[in-house]
């Protein structure tokens, strides 16, 4: 047996090959969520930390009582609420008809893999454009006599311009994702499934789908949080207009500690969003896990 003091310099030497990851942990993770937690307490001037001083619970108080915050709150869970199921069965959908491999299937493939290449930005620009005065949709529209559309003159088509270009660039992640998990389906099952005489929609419904529940799980807990993260679209697509309407809460993040200098404001609504995220993704994978194990 080994004495006390070689599994003493046994423990030492593992915990000395977690100790950089501790580290970068502490420094990059820890340390600036303490941070935000104790500014979220403060009210003051980012400009001058000197003029910081504790505020209690003024600052949460703030967000649920100022209408301009609230909005924002209410944008980011409609962008949830709309992208979150179109996007996961725009991507389950060209999964299915795509996950065989052929050069068909292939061409198609490479198409769909173009906006993971483009940058968010790079995006944003281009359906800018796309969806502009002088655009090529408002040129469309003229040619057949139909109005132009001020897309980013009206709040709710200034959202939906932000939808269009959240599913278009965010959707083909996930079809990457499905196209792989469904590969990984054993045939033997669906052999089988046809000996017994099952229809197309009876091998996706009964069997296909049951299988990849776990990575439908997945998809849909990182799609919700990717939507209550959505910034690069709305500041390049609508800088959060018109009158804050498509304002998502981590652009309000940005616009409180940045434009408005309300870093304390800015601080409560990160740690607010923070614990919504948590506990929406525990609520997902509860429901979703008790439902197919049920």
């Amino acid at each position: 047996m080994k004495s006390r003091k070689e599994r003493f310099k046994s423990q030492l030497i593992s915990f000395s090959f977690l100790l950089p990851y501790l580290i970068v942990a502490v420094v990059f993770s820890f340390l600036p969520i303490a941070v935000v937690v104790w500014l979220s307490f403060q009210r003051g001037s980012l400009l001058d930390l000197s003029s910081l001083h504790g505020a209690g619970f003024a600052n949460f108080a703030a967000v649920f009582t100022k209408s301009l915050y609230m909005k924002s709150i209410l944008n980011s869970l409609f962008y949830i609420v709309v992208i979150l199921p179109f996007g996961q069965f725009i991507a389950l959908t060209l999964a299915f008809l795509l996950f065989r491999k052929n050069k068909v299937n292939a061409v198609f493939e490479s198409i769909l893999f173009l906006p993971l290449v483009v940058s968010m930005v790079s995006a944003s620009i281009m359906i800018s454009y796309v969806l502009s005065t002088n655009g090529p949709v408002n040129y469309l529209l003229a040619e057949v006599g139909l109005p132009g559309i001020l897309w980013f003159s009206d709040p709710v088509l200034a959202k939906l311009a932000v939808v269009i270009l959240e599913l278009w660039k965010g959707s083909m992640f996930y079809v990457f994702i499905y196209m792989a998990a469904l590969r990984g389906v054993p045939s033997d099952y669906i052999d089988a499934a046809r000996i017994d005489g099952a229809a197309k929609w009876q091998e996706i419904v009964l069997i296909k789908l049951p299988l990849i529940k776990h990575i439908i799980l997945l998809c849909v807990v990182l799609s919700t949080i990717a939507q209550s993260q959505m910034f690069d679209s709305i500041f390049v697509l609508t800088k959060g207009g018109p009158l804050r309407s498509s304002e998502s809460i981590y652009f309000a993040i940005y616009r409180a500690a940045f434009l408005d200098d309300q870093i304390g404001i800015s601080a409560a609504i990160a740690i607010l969003l923070m614990l919504a995220v948590l506990a929406i993704s525990i609520f997902q994978m509860t429901v979703l896990r008790s439902r197919h194990e049920s």
